[in-house]
Parts: structure tokens; C-alpha cells; sequence
């Protein structure tokens, strides 16, 4: 709960930032192909770069940091795919209850919302008053609650779409998860048979 209001004041700070200055131009770009392991990347002295021979030597040199990289990539996909599906679930519902989506929504959400009451507004203000800046609580009482809210519209829509997937059925996602391989050399000690189909491996800070 701290780090929210400080979001929400820097969201007020940039909101009036970029309201009083706006770029003179913004670049225009072209959505790129991602390239696969065998595209070139790069061509020295006769010498080309395949996309498999940097991701071997990042691999090599920060394997930690492409996994993050990695599954970030991977989490940001998932949320928006997560977002997708339930939009498609929502336009399915409110199809079959003859009704515009954007009413349905509006309907079903607010059955699902909790208000905010005055008492939540000041415990978060107090709960982060440390970033506050000084600011009293009547000054930002009306922006926190605005904040809660809408916390809370985004909660009720995704209750609307967990309670329209228990009624649609099981959900199929396709998308695979980060996996990264471990090599792991027949002096490893090792539980189970070789043949087993999932080998699960036991890191240790120990050296």
C-alpha cells in the first residue's frame, strides 16, 4: 500500500507535467518481425552474427539477467493475453444477454463493486503518509478515493471475468512459458530414475 500512493503521486506530478508541455514531435516507427535464432544480426569483416549467437553469449556472460529479461517478457504477454480473454468472454455475455457491451459491463461490475468508504481513504493516507510530502490529508482525500476506486472497478471487472469463466468452462492458453536449460552431468547427485519426464533441479547458495 505504501508504494500505491507514491504511483499516484507521481501520476498527478506527470499528468500535470505533460499537460503543460507536449513534445514537439514523436517519432513514428514500424512494428518489427521478431527475428528468428538463424536471422543475421550483424556483419563484420565478412563475418555475420546470428541471432542464436548473441542470445548464446548473453546466455554465457548474464544468465541471470536474461531470464529476467525473459520472463518479463514473457509475464507482459500473459497479462495482456489474460486481458484479451477476458474481453472476448465479457462480448460473448453480454451478446447472449442482448445487451451493449459496454452497458453490460457497467451492470455487472457494479454488482460486484464495493464502495470506498471515508474511513479507507484516511487509513491509506495515514498508511503512506511518509510520501505525502507534507501535504495534508483534505488535500488529497479526494484523489486517494479516486485512486481506490479505481482499484476497485479493476477488481470487480476481474471478479465479472473469473465468475464468466467458471460458467464458459475450462479456458485454453497456448502460450508457453520461459524455459531455460540446465545441463546437468552424470556426476550430479540426483533422487528418481533417469527416464523420468521432468527433472527438477536444486539450486544452492552453497559453494
Amino acid at each position: 500500500m505504501r508504494f500505491a500512493l507514491g504511483g499516484l503521486l507521481i501520476a498527478l506530478a506527470l499528468g500535470c507535467s505533460s499537460a503543460e508541455t507536449a513534445p514537439a514531435e514523436q517519432a513514428v516507427t514500424q512494428p518489427s518481425t521478431p527475428q528468428t535464432p538463424d536471422a543475421v544480426v550483424a556483419e563484420v569483416g565478412g563475418r555475420k552474427i546470428t541471432m542464436k549467437e548473441l542470445d548464446d553469449r548473453w546466455q554465457s556472460m548474464d544468465p541471470a539477467e536474461r531470464a529476467r529479461v525473459t520472463q518479463l517478457l514473457y509475464q507482459n504477454r500473459r497479462n495482456i493475453l489474460d486481458q484479451m480473454m477476458g474481453e472476448v468472454l465479457i462480448e460473448q455475455a453480454a451478446k447472449t444477454a442482448g445487451v451493449a457491451v459496454e452497458k453490460f459491463t457497467e451492470e455487472e461490475t457494479a454488482k460486484r463493486l464495493k464502495p470506498v468508504t471515508d474511513g479507507e481513504v484516511r487509513q491509506f493516507y495515514e498508511d503512506n503518509k511518509d510520501r505525502a510530502q507534507g501535504r495534508p490529508y483534505e488535500q488529497l482525500a479526494d484523489q486517494i478515493k479516486a485512486f481506490l476506486n479505481s482499484n476497485r472497478q479493476q477488481q470487480a471487472r476481474a471478479v465479472l471475468v473469473d465468475d464468466l469463466k467458471k460458467k464458459a468452462g475450462a479456458a485454453r492458453v497456448m502460450l508457453d512459458p520461459p524455459r531455460i536449460p540446465v545441463e546437468i552431468s552424470n556426476d550430479d547427485p540426483y533422487v528418481g530414475p533417469v527416464t523420468a519426464p521432468v527433472t527438477i533441479v536444486e539450486f544452492s547458495d552453497y559453494q
